[in-house]
């Protein structure tokens, strides 16, 4: 049975709750997606072993993409034709869009030498300074810190040195974003390319397929732009990040998983006139 759209989400302070990392207050909303067949794929800037965490907690099946779009991992079989990938692994088929870790954090060691900033990366802290900068507690700290395409960083920049910071990974061929508390140096993957390519796919197994994406940062922003209906999650009541105050952005009524869960219940009960 074709679904009458398919959905994207973020995970951090949009499904999961910025203070206590749970998605149970969205979970009726989430049952109800899986009871009617929609796709929810998850679209983060967490890892693979945070998002199969969440995955299993959830009962999601569908693909997810990891690391603010370093890689998608479609489960083996699931799209019922031939798709192009970068190798297979265990469960998974896997595309690559990112730079891969090793070589990012060597990268980012140099930018911090050649611009003598101040910034320290999640490959020089221990899990238990992840989990004292973050809240998560220390086996989920240890699961953020397993990375594989994108180094989250803490700094206190100012415009001027945010600026030369960008300058300095784009001569590398390297991008800066920001999500939450945290910068993120990466290739010049995005949330949005990673959400292109799986888009295409559903769309050639079911046409047309509207796209619902929900998300609340500016790692977001390429995500939602893609989207035929677009929602973004406020961080506090009626706060927004600032990258969508400008624009006729649809804005949840409520931040986090109960905001989350009171518009896919919307968008689920006008699905055959808000999504068609």
């Amino acid at each position: 049975m074709t679904p009458p759209f398919i959905v994207f989400s973020d995970l951090d302070g949009c499904l999961l709750d910025r203070r206590t990392f749970s998605a149970e207050a969205a979970r009726p909303a989430v049952d109800a997606l899986a009871d009617a067949g929609i796709p929810l794929i998850f679209c983060t800037s967490q890892t693979r072993a945070e998002v199969e965490h969440h995955r299993r907690i959830l009962d999601n099946d569908d693909p997810f993409v990891i690391e603010n779009g370093g890689a998608i991992f479609i489960p083996r079989g699931y799209f019922p034709f031939p798709h192009a990938l970068t190798r297979t692994e265990g469960a998974y088929a896997v595309v690559e869009l990112g730079v891969r870790y090793e070589r990012l954090v060597r990268l980012f060691q140099d930018i911090r030498r050649t611009t003598g900033l101040d910034l320290r990366g999640f490959s020089d802290m221990t899990a238990d300074e992840i989990a004292s900068l973050t809240g998560l507690d220390q086996v989920a700290a240890a699961r953020a810190k397993v990375r594989d395409y994108d180094e989250p960083f803490a700094a206190s920049l100012t415009p001027i040195e945010e600026g030369i910071l960008i300058e300095e990974a784009r001569s590398r061929g390297l991008t800066v974003s920001r999500a939450g508390r945290f910068f993120h140096l990466m290739g010049g993957h995005s949330k949005g390319l990673a959400a292109e390519l799986l888009i295409r796919l559903y769309r050639t197994r079911w046409r047309p397929l509207p796209v619902v994406a929900l998300g609340e940062g500016a790692n977001d922003l390429s995500l939602l732009l893609l989207a035929d209906h677009p929602v973004v999650i406020p961080r506090d009541w009626g706060v927004v990040d600032p990258a969508y105050r400008l624009g006729d952005w649809h804005v949840a009524p409520a931040p986090g998983p109960f905001g989350w869960k009171l518009e896919v219940l919307r968008l689920l009960g006008h699905e055959l006139h808000a999504i068609a």
